[in-house]
């Protein structure tokens, strides 16, 4: 057995046999697990032992590998944190909580150095050791850089501290913290993915299994209190709620005690919590609720009732009215309001958006507790199977064709996850998916885990999954899940189990590809994706080529590319399933006329664009401008040669003039998801060449506007602008409606603004606001008077937002007021959400903040500056860096001169920036900022130019004209 073998399992033994009751007026053990168990974890750990893989694709110029460190934590090398015992008491009075923690340590080398745990906006007060009913006091303790030190001056293995420590009860959601709404509060603990180093001393890194048992006291005067485990049986302090312990990584930990009321029972032992005043009857949710948690029981196979002894039982689902934040923690699921408390009457958009969430936040319950990354490196491969699984659940909720209210979550899935990700991706600095190295910075990891990898892991999932399959019964992708829950449950995943997990339940059942993890690593270890040539091919046929996509000039590489298409001659937009995997160039016969098109990616589906020789895009744009060629495209691939064409001129693959010639053929166009890519990629035209045009008075300030008039033919027709509200229509229809007229609205399309202040007042009472504005278009309603009118209109607005009771609808009055054209009021209104004393929460700042930046580029200008001198303020009122790097992500999408640029490079490199943690992130965005603006050099006076030219009413009067000089003409001869 070995030396040390022997040494841990007597370690072991003297642990688990050593009580460790916590300083209450009585002592209970709670030491309950196995020793088997203990030794075994011991042992193995749950960190895999990973080898050295080499791919065969030279072209990346990079080893393909995939290891770990070979400790099992990074703090503190031969450190083991057995067992936590945690006691937490909230002072409502100050703001601040006391803790307790007693933590069993064992060494397993270096045992004269001092003893590190993880310890964060903390104050550390006694350590003590304690040997049976003997405590020490230890002296030598320090905090540095966010590490408790602790120095005994013994050299021992085994060790138990009982630490005595502070902190602060935040507003933000994350940590130990307090959540306010209408008069009430709640206490709640958020600690993923690096917060329980807040909360408690530990080894806060995600491969590092324990056991941890909580108590809280002073929360009995809730009603509800709910944490992962069972309470315990009988408690043992009056006053004080122990709960069972558990085993896993202390970032999985979560509780909640509130007085929200049940709202509904979705399915059984399964609870949806609302605020009392917002407890409808006729929540959409609950039918969501109860077919997601039966399609996550059968899509995981892994019943949620018996994850892991001890747990809570139920799962419970809180509303939360002022908090959006991830949440992994077992048992108690945290959603933001909006998302989840989802009327039959309720916009289309809420809808959208609300059912999706509610599927990540419950998918998070197997993928995220159950499975979780060995490192944050890792968490690519969670998210991805999370976020695939949840668009799946998604999918099969709206899946009925002939419902009228049926959201189409395959357009969803393609504009808000593909194609986003698709733009974020095509930045030099975008980041892989998965880092070259494991992580164990904050800001790293936020940096890893916020960003791009939230859409592109999912991406690639989903072209994983028709790659292995060409059958829409199996899903290996899902079967590799299953495989994984039943058997690595509550343990590490990293990508080289999951690769060969997937090998293992695939065994190349289709002949696409050869070695499965040779197709995926170049997507995952590289920014970046390829975007495809097709080129007529001399006699019949074309041949696809391809390079790698990117803004700027990137250095070559390959990838494995799944290769779908349709022509003119028998079209097939319903087959997405790729023909084969192209892995440098392919030859592919067709028969094709002088009029026909080939159109390849259907639906989007492949991580990859598109790019046609002239002679084929000239034969797509005629498909397009003719309304029954148009139609037997699909919507989807019409939104994605938008997107495409779009982006390659961006890049300077192609000439603007194809992609405006597509990006008129919107005169033809009702669907949402065509405008959705449209709206993405025209805001920066709209910002760059409002910018343009207010600096020079020799070019049309209605440059923008003219363009929008040119494309709204369908939309203002088809569609209207005024719909009755009367009416059930299909929610698609709806849908598409608001888009527009949010996005045409906004660039001061006077039809639409017009049709907006008709609207907008009650017609029966001046001084109110028309309570039956069509949910879709409020947005766009509210947001065209606040633009076009003043303090009147904003008045009303605000009166009217003291009236309604629903989150969702309070957050659209927010972001319209944000529309303002008056700059002392947009800085006023910004004062107000960062004040001390502001009457709106955590999230609605952050809101208010990105609709600022959104409305229009002098807004962005005026938030930029309000962040630049009140930097530290802001993190404080928005809740942290994390809500500061959401608020500049949006920032860096809506720059739109130099002089904006100049302001934030100076903010972001100055020494007394106050942008602490968040600078990595802000640097990041910098880049972004930099590549647009060399765009902006490149082509927006070419852009105003090709716009100003090709002008519908400056054509029209030509051609009228024209047709009088004929008939003078005529008439004369």
């Amino acid at each position: 057995m070995g030396v040390f073998k022997i040494i841990t399992v007597f370690a072991v033994i003297f642990v688990v046999t050593t009580p460790l009751p916590l300083r209450t007026k009585r002592t209970v053990t709670t030491l309950t697990d196995p020793l088997e168990d203990s030794i075994e974890n011991l042992d193995q750990g749950r960190l895999a032992n990973i080898e050295a893989y080499s791919a065969s694709d030279n072209d990346n110029k990079r080893d393909l590998r995939n290891s770990e460190t070979s400790s099992r934590n990074n703090l503190r090398e031969g450190l083991l944190a057995s067992r936590y015992e945690v006691k937490l008491t909230p002072n409502f009075a100050d703001g601040t909580f006391a803790g307790v923690a007693r933590i069993s340590v064992i060494l397993n080398s270096g045992v004269a150095d001092p003893i590190k745990f993880h310890f964060v906006d903390l104050k550390v007060g006694t350590v003590r050791t304690i040997t049976g009913t003997t405590s020490t006091e230890v002296t030598n303790v320090k905090v540095n850089d966010g590490v408790l030190e602790i120095n005994t001056g013994a050299e021992l293995s085994l060790y138990t501290f009982e630490i005595e420590y502070s902190g602060t009860l935040e507003g933000a959601g994350i940590g130990f913290y307090r959540g306010t709404y209408e008069s009430e509060t709640y206490v709640a603990m958020n600690l993923h993915p690096t917060n329980a180093r807040r909360v408690f001393p530990c080894i806060d890194e995600p491969n590092v299994q324990t056991t941890i048992s909580f108590t809280f006291a002073g929360v009995n005067t809730y009603t509800n209190v709910i944490a992962n485990s069972k309470r315990l049986a009988t408690q043992p302090t009056e006053g004080e709620l122990q709960f069972e312990p558990l085993s896993g990584a202390p970032y999985l930990w979560g509780m909640m005690a509130h007085n929200l009321s049940p709202a509904n029972l979705p399915a059984s032992n399964v609870v949806l919590y609302t605020r009392p005043t917002r407890n409808s009857g006729d929540l959409q949710t609950s039918v969501a609720i109860n077919n997601y948690f039966n399609f996550f029981n059968n899509f995981t196979a892994k019943p949620y009732d018996s994850i892991i002894a001890n747990q809570q039982g139920g799962m419970h689902i809180m509303a939360l009215p002022d908090v959006d934040r991830d949440w992994y923690a077992l048992s108690t699921i945290a959603v933001w309001e909006p998302y989840i408390v989802i009327e039959v009457s309720a916009a289309a958009r809420q809808k959208q958006i609300g059912f999706v969430k509610i599927a990540e936040a419950m998918s998070k319950q197997w993928f995220g507790y159950v499975l979780g990354p060995s490192n944050w490196r890792y968490q690519w491969v969670i998210t991805g199977l999370g976020r695939y699984a949840a668009f799946e659940a998604a999918r099969r909720l709206e899946s009925n064709p002939a419902d009228a209210a049926r959201i189409d979550m395959d357009a969803a899935f393609v504009t808000d996850v593909i194609q986003e990700s698709l733009l974020d991706d095509s930045y030099t600095n975008a980041l892989p998916l998965e880092p070259d190295a494991d992580l164990f910075n904050e800001n790293a990891i936020r940096n890893n885990i916020n960003g791009l990898q939230k859409t592109k892991a999912a991406a690639i999932m989903r072209m994983l999954s028709l790659v292995l399959s060409q059958n829409s019964e199996i899903d290996y992708v899902r079967n590799a899940a299953q495989t994984l829950f039943n058997t690595a449950t509550l343990t590490d995943i990293n990508s080289r189990n999951f690769y060969d997990t997937l090998s293992t339940t695939w065994n190349q059942a289709t002949n696409l590809i050869g070695n499965l993890r040779d197709f995926v690593q170049p997507w995952v270890l590289n920014n970046n994706y390829p975007v495809i040539r097709i080129d007529l091919r001399q006699g019949s046929g074309v041949i696809v080529t391809q390079e790698r996509f990117g803004f700027a000039n990137r250095p070559q590489m390959n990838f494995m590319i799944p290769l779908s298409f349709t022509t003119s001659v028998n079209p097939d937009f319903n087959n997405i399933y790729p023909s084969q995997v192209m892995q440098t160039t392919a030859t592919l016969t067709m028969d094709l006329t002088d009029d026909d098109w080939v159109i390849f990616n259907i639906q989007g589906q492949g991580y990859y664009r598109v790019n046609y020789e002239t002679a084929l895009w000239n034969r797509i744009i005629s498909a397009l401008e003719d309304e029954t060629r148009r139609n037997q495209i699909h919507p989807i691939n019409r939104a994605v040669l938008l997107d495409d064409a779009l982006n390659l001129a961006r890049s300077g693959r192609i000439e603007y003039s194809i992609a405006l010639r597509i990006v008129l053929t919107m005169n033809l166009e009702t669907e949402y998801v065509v405008w959705k890519a449209f709206m993405r990629n025209m805001n920066i035209l709209r910002n760059h060449l409002q910018s343009l045009v207010d600096d020079n008075d020799n070019l049309d300030s209605n440059i923008y506007v003219r363009l929008i008039g040119r494309v709204t033919n369908a939309a203002e027709t088809n569609l209207t602008f005024s719909p009755d509200p009367n009416l059930t229509e299909p929610a698609m229809r709806s849908l598409a409606r608001g888009l527009i007229m949010e996005t045409v609205c906004k660039a001061n399309y006077q039809p639409c603004v017009a049709a907006a202040v008709d609207l907008f007042r009650d017609p029966n009472d001046a001084n109110a606001i028309n309570g039956n504005i069509p949910a879709d278009i409020r947005p766009a309603v509210y947001c065209a008077n606040i633009m076009s009118g003043g303090e009147e209109e904003r008045n009303l607005l605000i009166a009217h937002l003291a009236k309604i009771n629903n989150q969702y609808e309070r957050v659209v009055i927010l972001e319209s007021l944000a529309c303002s054209t008056d700059q002392d009021y947009i800085r006023s209104y910004l004062d107000q959400a960062t004040i001390a004393t502001s009457p709106y929460n955590s999230e609605e700042k952050t809101r208010i903040f990105k609709a600022v930046i959104e409305s229009n580029y002098k807004n962005a200008r005026v938030a930029l500056n309000f962040l630049i001198q009140n930097t530290a303020r802001t993190i404080e009122a928005l809740g942290g860096p994390e809500k500061l790097e959401e608020v500049l992500y949006t920032l860096s999408r809506n720059f739109a001169n130099g002089g904006m640029v100049t302001e934030y490079k100076n903010w972001v490199s100055s020494l007394y920036s106050n942008l602490e943690s968040s600078r990595l992130i802000a640097e990041r965005y910098r880049d972004f900022i930099d590549q647009d603006m060399q765009w902006n050099d490149a082509h927006l006076n070419n852009i105003y130019t090709w716009i100003d030219q090709n002008d519908a009413p400056s054509f029209m009067l030509s051609m009228m004209l024209l047709c009088i000089s004929l008939m003078v003409a005529l008439f004369n001869h």
